[in-house]
């Protein structure tokens, strides 16, 4: 069963694009865009997610994350 989000796919992109476009502007390089990245990821859990669950939904993110590079290498 698929799974349907609350977001539109034209929310999301729009999100991504303007955070690809901040890394491009900034000529990141692959090792500062996923460092800064991860902490932008380290932050929404730490500020945003109940300590009892941090562990949790960083392993599921964990788990998206691979499952996404995974399936795009096929």
């Amino acid at each position: 069963m698929p799974i349907v989000s609350k977001y539109s796919t034209a929310q999301i992109e729009n999100l991504v694009n303007q955070l690809l476009d901040t890394l491009h502007a900034n000529n990141a390089t692959t090792e500062l865009s996923l460092m800064c990245l991860g902490n932008a990821v380290s932050h929404v859990i730490n500020t945003s997610v109940p300590a009892a669950q941090r562990a949790a939904v960083a392993s599921h993110f964990s788990q998206a994350l691979t499952d996404a590079i995974t399936s795009s290498s096929n």
